[in-house]
């Protein structure tokens, strides 16, 4: 259980540190590349985080989220790292901490062409979205956070993080792009089962 591999972190035991860092590492790096493009410093602030959670791991108590704790915590390191690179500019987590969409999508085994298509299209539609709807639908359908931890690791009220959500699938269930993708799959799969039959 993730909570007893904190309590043995806070007590110092052995490799108890080094298993929480593997266990959360890929999706923290993952989530601090979509928030800013200098990878090194993802990395880098990754680092400050589970080296602030080490140096303070006796005044610690177990989280209820320890995912959410730890990306609420890159987030703050990120920005206090960008805040101190651009020392002769002003800053703001809201508008320079940009979260960049790179969704994937699963390969089909129809057909490759069709795949390609499906993701450009996708993608190109997910791109019509805000940066902060992105970042919202990523935190919540990707990483799996609820509406009130999506709210502290942004910064904004909890209604407004349910609104965008909606407004968001809303938008996607009405674009052009998403009926023009349902057309062209059905047409393939048809077209593919006639060749078949």
């Amino acid at each position: 259980m993730e909570s007893d591999l904190w309590k043995g972190f806070v007590r110092s035991e052995k490799g108890a540190f080094s298993r929480m860092y593997d266990l959360h590492v890929d999706s923290l790096f993952s989530y601090g590349c979509k928030l800013c493009s200098d990878s090194e410093m993802v990395k880098d602030s990754i680092q400050d985080v589970f080296i602030d959670l080490y140096e303070h791991r006796n005044q610690l108590s177990v989280p209820n989220n320890i995912k959410f704790y730890l990306f609420k915590a890159l987030k703050r390191t990120l920005f206090r790292r960008l805040k101190k690179e651009r020392k002769f500019g002003s800053i703001n987590e809201r508008n320079d901490l940009s979260f960049q969409t790179d969704y994937s999508i699963e390969k089909e085994t129809i057909n490759v062409e069709i795949e390609n298509y499906k993701k450009k299209l996708i993608l190109h539609t997910l791109k019509t979205l805000t940066r902060k709807q992105q970042e919202i639908l990523y935190l919540k359908f990707t990483m799996g956070f609820d509406y009130q931890e999506i709210s502290q690791i942004l910064g904004i009220d909890n209604n407004s993080v349910r609104k965008q959500v909606y407004r968001a699938i809303k938008r996607l269930r009405e674009s052009q792009l998403i009926k023009e993708l349902k057309t062209i799959v059905l047409f393939k799969l048809f077209g593919a089962r006639v060749a078949i039959s």
